[in-house]
C-alpha cells in the first residue's frame, strides 16, 4: 500500500469513528493502526450491531485491515449456545462457524441442568 493510500485511511478511520458512539479506540502500536473494542451486556444491543457495522465500514475503507469480533448472544434462539464470529478481511465481513469455544455448553460451561453426574 503506497504512503498516500495509507495516509487517507489513517485520515478517514477517525472520521467514521467520530460519526459512531460505541466504544470503539483507535491507537498506534509499533507502527501500527489498531482498533479495540470490549462491549460487554447481558443481551444483544444495537451498539453490538453498531460495532460490527463500524468495523465492517472500516474493512472496506482500509483493505488490508483484518479482525475478528467473538458475539455471543444467549437470546438468540438459534445461536444461543455458540459464539458468533465476524471475520474481517481483504475489505469484507464473514460470519464464520466457532469450533473452539462453542458449543458453550459443554465446552466453557457446565451443564446445569444435566444433573446425572
Amino acid at each position: 500500500m503506497s504512503e498516500s493510500i495509507l495516509n487517507a485511511v489513517n485520515d478517514n478511520i477517525p472520521k467514521i469513528l467520530n460519526n459512531h458512539d460505541c466504544g470503539i479506540t483507535h491507537r498506534y502500536v509499533n507502527g501500527g493502526s489498531f482498533l479495540d473494542v470490549l462491549h460487554c451486556s447481558n443481551h444483544r444491543t444495537p451498539e453490538a450491531d453498531e460495532i460490527i457495522s463500524v468495523f465492517t465500514e472500516i474493512s472496506k475503507a482500509a483493505d488490508g485491515s483484518y479482525g475478528v469480533i467473538y458475539l455471543r448472544d444467549d437470546e438468540d434462539k438459534n445461536n444461543c449456545n455458540e459464539f458468533q464470529v465476524f471475520v474481517f478481511k481483504h475489505g469484507t465481513c464473514s460470519k464464520v462457524s466457532d469450533n473452539k469455544l462453542s458449543p458453550c455448553i459443554p465446552q466453557i460451561e457446565a451443564d446445569i441442568r444435566n444433573t446425572d453426574k
